[in-house]
Formats: C-alpha cells, structure tokens, sequence
C-alpha cells in the first residue's frame, strides 16, 4: 500500500488529507488558511509544516510516496518548505503549486483549460500542454481582486460610510455591517484595518442579503462583480483556438451558485463554464498520484469522495 498527501491552502483555510493509492482517506485535517499575503510568510510556512507533519506522523509506515500542496500565495516560502519536509518526512516526491492547478486536475484531469477561482480573492489561470502558461488577474487584493468576496465587501463598507456621511442615499448595509460586527462603524475602523483581508472579506454575504432586501447598492456591487469575473474568460480567448472549459471554483461560488450563473452569463461565448462536483483538494489527490505514475480510476474517485463526505461529516 502506498500513501500521499494532497492540501488545498486557501486565504480562508486549509483542507489536508492522507490517502491510500485505492482512495481511502486515512485522516483529514481542517486548519487556518496559509495564504503568506494575509499571515506573513514565516507564520504561513510553519503553519501548512505543522499540518504536514501531522498528517505524515499517521501513514501506516512512515513513508509518503508523493504530495500535492495547492497553496495560494506559495511563492515567498515555497524554496524554504519543500527543504524543511524532506529533511523531516521519508517521500519520494513532495510539489507545491498553485490552487488553480488541482481544480483544473480534479474536474478536466490533463485536459487543457481555465480554472475561475472566486472566494477572498479571485483569478484564473491558464493550463496548455499540461502545464499552467498564464495567469489573469490574481496579482493581490491592493491592486486586482474585484468581483471577489474582498472586493464586493470592501465596496460594500464604502458604500457604508458614504451613506454615514450623508454623501449618498441610505443602504440597508449600515444595519447589516453594524449588526455582524456588534458595534457601529465608526468604532469598527480599527477592527477593519487590523484584520485586514481576511476579516474584510468575511462580511461579502451581506453583500447578497442586501440584495435579497431589494438595496440599490448591493445589486450594482454584486452586477459589478459578474462583469469583472466575467472579463477574465474574455481574455482568456486569446489562448485558445474554439471552445475551452473553464472550472469555476472558489467559496463565494460555492456558497452563492446565483452568482456564479451571472458570471456564466456575462461570459465569453467560446468559454463553457463547469461547476465543479469534487472538493478542491480531490484535484490535489488526482495531482499527488499522477507525481506516482498513477491514474484515479471512477473507484479510486468513488472512494475518495464517501470517505471525504464522511470526514467532514463528523469534523
């Protein structure tokens, strides 16, 4: 029996599992997000090492014989993980790579296309050949995040404050941000700006339940948003001859399957947008056995999905 490890490392959290080469989750461990943009980058390597180990410390015989790490934000610390591992843990073959790269594996498998990600942050990456070749939008929430959940909540308290001010009309977002952080805004500035990101970005379902109250605000943030998500396919044209498929994934179209249809809509044409039915980290599994010179099979697959289903179950 061989054994692996395929992570899926987000801004909001990591999703960690151990497996067997027929697709049997032997532990799962759900833990803080290692996104080095939004913890620093020391904080994020130890985190996603600590993790590491603990799933290592529980294969049968000690010995990994690959591993898949998807982490968003890897770049700062990526060189520094991989020598630390392989100093600690008996594996064959240890990868980290982007999160984009497993949710194209875990829907198209070698298939060429685009995996949408749209959760804190948002991009959409590129895979010809087998290998990832561009990357649109994704240079960081500074600068080009817009159409995701920091971005549509960021909007959102500057529409806030405008209507405090009296510089526009009343939004029903006053009462929905004030109500959720426990306090008025005035004394949230401080809890805004030491949370950063992150923080920010947890409010973005105000967004949609303002919308669902009818306020002028929300509509245009969240019809503002589709097009900016639904820009990306539109230069993602470029790189394809025809029809190409892009994976949407991400936690704000996870948890807002509306959305992700007003994105669908506003997209190019040539694009056929995919919702994907397997968890991130699957792609990371499809990833970590093909670095074996194996191939998940609709057992493996079948496996791999009742066991997760069960994991989260009781987690």
């Amino acid at each position: 029996m061989k054994y692996f490890i395929g992570m899926d490392g987000g801004g909001t959290k990591t999703d960690a599992v151990l497996f067997d080469d027929n697709g049997h989750i032997l532990f799962r461990e759900v833990n803080l997000g290692c996104n080095a943009r939004d913890v620093g980058t020391e904080t994020a390597k130890n985190r996603l090492k600590d993790i590491f180990l603990r799933l290592a410390d529980r294969a049968p015989d000690g010995e990994i014989e690959s591993a898949l790490c998807g982490i968003a934000g890897k770049k700062p610390y990526e060189s520094a993980f991989v020598q630390e591992i392989t100093e600690l843990v008996k594996i064959k073959n240890l990868k980290m790579d982007g999160d984009i790269s497993m949710l194209l594996s875990g829907m198209l498998g070698a298939v060429d296309g685009c995996g949408m990600v749209c959760g804190t942050g948002s991009s959409l990456g590129v895979r010809k050949n087998g290998k990832m070749t561009a990357m649109i939008g994704g240079r960081g929430y500074l600068i080009d995040a817009q159409g995701s959940g920091f971005s549509m909540a960021r909007e959102g308290l500057y529409h806030v404050l405008r209507a405090i001010d009296g510089r526009e009309e009343h939004t029903v977002l006053v009462e929905l941000f004030e109500e959720a952080m426990g306090k008025t805004l005035a004394d949230a500035i401080s809890d805004i700006y030491d949370g950063g990101r992150r923080y920010i970005a947890s409010f973005a379902h105000l967004i949609f339940e303002g919308r669902e109250l009818g306020d002028r605000a929300c509509y245009e943030i969240i019809e503002n948003g589709s097009h900016k998500m639904a820009e990306l396919t539109w230069a993602a044209e470029k790189h394809f001859d025809g029809e190409f498929p892009v994976v949407m994934g991400g936690g704000l179209f996870a948890a807002y399957p509306q959305y992700a249809e007003m994105v669908r809509a506003k997209a190019s044409p040539r694009a056929r947008m995919i919702m994907p039915d397997v968890p991130p980290v699957y792609g990371a599994a499809v990833e970590a056995m093909g670095m074996a010179g194996l191939n998940c099979d609709e057992t493996f697959k079948a496996n791999f999905l009742s066991n997760y289903a069960e994991w989260k179950a009781r987690q």
